[in-house]
């Protein structure tokens, strides 16, 4: 996803972003190999080769050039019809509407109280607020794509899953034998309301706090998709805090 700043910038700067995004991603794949890339922008195939006269797109050409020369990659870019490139260009307009974000504020108030954490399970190169961290996409400095493929035990996990993901995030911390802390919005009538507390709101075993937060306009940072509705006037719940510990 763009942010947008970069949603204003010209289809040649994204395309030769998504280029330079996609070898900081995949440079230990393709370490030592020879790629072709195909390209419907005629202008990026120019410009990697021969570089531009425009200061950002000069910076990124000579950015590929630095990756490609650090993991010794060769890469050939070839221009090929529009009509050719279906595939490519379909998964470029997916969107991730599940971006948003913890401010910076929030996540280091938690911190002081139950960190220091050590792995963000769901997020992005735009928004991570641990160094190391899993996304949903392959992202530049990822340790992992898809946090349930991983093993959360003996990690102090920072999580802030999609709303639909809240209950697997919690069932695979248990299934880990893992702890780790939670935010969600407070939406008594969610199904994972029931994986957090009892009928009589006593906890369930594993979760050991609960903290709630009444100025979510403080907490939530709204992502680059126009259709999120956290961070924005339309988000009304407070939010809770929940620390879990499955570990004993």
């Amino acid at each position: 996803m763009w942010n947008e700043l970069e949603r204003c910038k010209s289809s040649t700067w994204r395309e030769m972003r998504a280029i330079e995004q996609a070898l900081l991603s995949f440079s230990t794949l393709f370490m030592g190999k020879s790629l072709k890339w195909f390209t419907d922008n005629q202008n990026c195939v120019r410009i990697v080769q021969a570089g531009s006269m425009k200061e950002d797109l000069q910076n990124l050409a000579y950015s590929i050039f630095c990756i490609c020369k650090e993991h010794n990659i060769f890469i050939e870019l070839q221009w090929i019809p529009r009509t050719l490139n279906s595939k490519a260009d379909y998964i470029s307009k997916m969107s991730d509407h599940e971006d948003w974000q913890i401010s910076n504020e929030f996540f280091e108030f938690l911190e002081s109280l139950w960190g220091p954490f050590t792995v963000d399970r769901f997020a992005s190169v735009m928004n991570n607020k641990t160094k190391r961290f899993n996304s949903l996409f392959w992202n530049p400095t990822a340790e992992a794509v898809d946090a349930f493929t991983q093993n959360w035990h003996g990690e102090n996990n920072w999580l802030v899953p999609p709303i639909y993901s809240v209950i697997r995030t919690i069932k695979h911390l248990i299934y880990c034998n893992a702890k780790g802390s939670l935010i969600v919005p407070r939406w008594v009538s969610a199904p994972f309301w029931s994986y957090i507390f009892n009928k009589n709101l006593t906890y369930k075993a594993y979760v050991k706090d609960v903290l709630e937060f009444k100025e979510a306009n403080r907490i939530y940072s709204k992502g680059s998709s126009p259709k999120c509705i956290f961070g924005t006037e339309n988000f009304l719940s407070t939010v809770l805090a929940v620390r879990l510990d499955a570990s004993l």
